[in-house]
């Protein structure tokens, strides 16, 4: 399989190769609203890229929230999905949280993806409620 590079955001050009990456899979592919996509959290947050051969391919961001971490807009474009970038890079933002010293990760999953999401470790919690629209399912994996 094909070596990706995950880095944490460090400049302007690349978050907006980010938010690129946003606009594409959840404002054009399924119809998040900008304003909900793009929020007043993304300030606060820190923001990864994926490259796969120096072409920006997948992103995400975690936000600190009382004593957890909870990532959020984990996205790769179409044309690359299926081939385990997303498996990566969620591995890559938990190994990320570990490090941080942080004991408990927290995510919104779409219901369709959820189980992708169990096969790493987390856990259902709650009940589904709608997001944008979308019908979702906080887990949380504990480290």
């Amino acid at each position: 399989m094909e070596k990706l590079n995950i880095k944490q955001v460090k400049n302007k050009h690349e978050y907006n190769k980010t938010i690129n990456i946003r606009e594409t899979v959840f404002i054009k592919e399924q119809n998040v609203p900008k304003e909900i996509e793009m929020d007043e959290f993304d300030k606060e947050s820190e923001h990864f890229i994926v490259y796969l051969k120096n072409i920006p391919i997948g992103c995400a961001r975690i936000r600190k929230i009382n004593d957890y971490l909870k990532l959020e807009r984990i996205a790769i474009l179409k044309e690359y999905r299926g081939k385990g970038f997303g498996k990566d890079l969620t591995n890559f933002l938990i190994n990320y949280c570990k490090k941080k010293g942080i004991n408990e990760i927290r995510l919104h999953s779409q219901i369709y993806i959820s189980n992708f999401y169990e096969k790493l470790g987390f856990k259902r919690i709650g009940k589904k409620f709608l997001e944008a629209d979308i019908e979702h399912i906080e887990m949380i994996r504990r480290i």
